[in-house]
């Protein structure tokens, strides 16, 4: 089994890079509920479930994201009562937390949490991913839109597909998603989307 840590690498890849968001993924939803600008959906939080099987190995556990802005906020809590983990960052500054009462700062948690990991994933897609679109194009490779039955898209080396949405307050975001590349998948449930109230 990976460990727990590797977990927190996945998610926390999510936080790191920012900048306009393209078109989004998510299909139109009746009753004015559409698919998320993050631009104006900058204020959120989830709850969930992650997966991720690299290298022939995996591990899962739960996580609650919390997005304010530029600011990402990630704790993370392994089965069974494995243990936890958190994550700050604001895209420049990295705080790891795993609760041994030594947070780990900057490069340092940067190439300790890949170590732990075993593979590179995307280190800012994430963010827009669970949202239902694409990370911005520079620095993160061109993207194609899916053109089967599911929807999404490919993102430099890795696919994007969404399984499910639902929606909350007016806007229609994912309840399922994978991403795969040649030798990672990362498999995201979101149970709980929690936005806050419309103006």
């Amino acid at each position: 089994m990976l460990r727990f840590a590797r977990l927190a690498w996945v998610a926390l890849a999510a936080g790191l890079t920012f900048g306009c968001a393209m078109a989004p993924v998510a299909p139109p939803a009746a009753g004015g509920v559409r698919a998320p600008n993050p631009d104006e959906l900058s204020q959120w939080t989830a709850k969930g479930r992650l997966a991720l099987t690299s290298q022939g190995e995996g591990g899962s556990g739960s996580f609650v994201w919390q997005q304010r802005s530029e600011r990402t906020e990630l704790a993370l809590r392994g089965p069974l009562g494995a243990g936890g983990f958190s994550v700050v960052t604001d895209g420049n500054v990295l705080q790891v937390d795993d609760g041994s009462g030594q947070p780990i700062d900057g490069e340092a948690a940067r190439t300790a949490l890949e170590s732990r990991l075993g593979t590179r994933l995307p280190l800012g897609e994430l963010r827009y991913w669970i949202l239902g679109v694409p990370a911005p194009v520079e620095g993160h490779g061109m993207v194609q839109r899916a053109t089967g039955a599911t929807p999404g898209f490919t993102q430099g080396d890795w696919v994007v597909s969404y399984e499910a949405f639902r929606a909350a307050g007016r806007w229609s975001l994912p309840a399922r998603l994978t991403a795969t590349t040649s030798n990672t998948r990362v498999r995201i449930v979101v149970d709980d989307w929690q936005l806050p109230p419309e103006p």
